[in-house]
């Protein structure tokens, strides 16, 4: 047999090295990849997981916005009983005014309450208006009960 001439073993030797590099290269760009393909993967569960928790912290921010429209709403009822109690009737009829709007405000279907006892009281507090009289008995009962219907609301839909 006859020996490879040096210039045959220095092509097989370059074409060796050709071949190593372009392995080097793709086992390189495979590595490159894959890293960032798992980056990828790892910043969309990432953003999965906050678009999950900035949907539950809206949700829980306006179950709470209503759950104090609810309780202002109580405020100013009891602030009417106590001005219609000191005979002060503008005041209360503002103070019923201010309980009807904040109730307005609730929106049964974020609050997670029961959208027909929510618009019953709604109305009932449109229906209360403070007018003179000598005997306070009513409206005082129609306040108590407003008060009552209020708190029997925020009791069913706190957070």
């Amino acid at each position: 047999m006859k020996k490879p001439s040096a210039n045959r073993l220095w092509l097989i030797l370059v074409g060796v090295l050709i071949v190593a590099g372009v392995a080097a290269y793709g086992a390189g760009f495979y590595v490159e990849h894959s890293a960032r393909t798992r980056d990828a993967v790892i910043a969309d569960r990432k953003a999965e997981t906050m678009q999950a928790d900035l949907k539950t912290a809206q949700t829980q921010s306006a179950r709470l916005a209503a759950a104090n429209a609810l309780l202002s709403a109580n405020v100013w009822t009891y602030r009417a009983a106590a001005a219609l109690d000191e005979r002060n009737f503008g005041v209360a009829n503002e103070a019923v005014g201010q309980a009807a709007a904040r109730l307005k405000a609730v929106d049964p279907a974020v609050a997670g309450l029961d959208a027909a006892a929510v618009t019953a009281v709604q109305a009932e507090a449109a229906d209360i208006h403070i007018s003179v009289a000598s005997n306070l008995q009513g409206q005082r009962a129609q306040l108590l009960k407003l008060a009552a219907d209020v708190n029997a609301l925020v009791e069913t839909g706190t957070p």
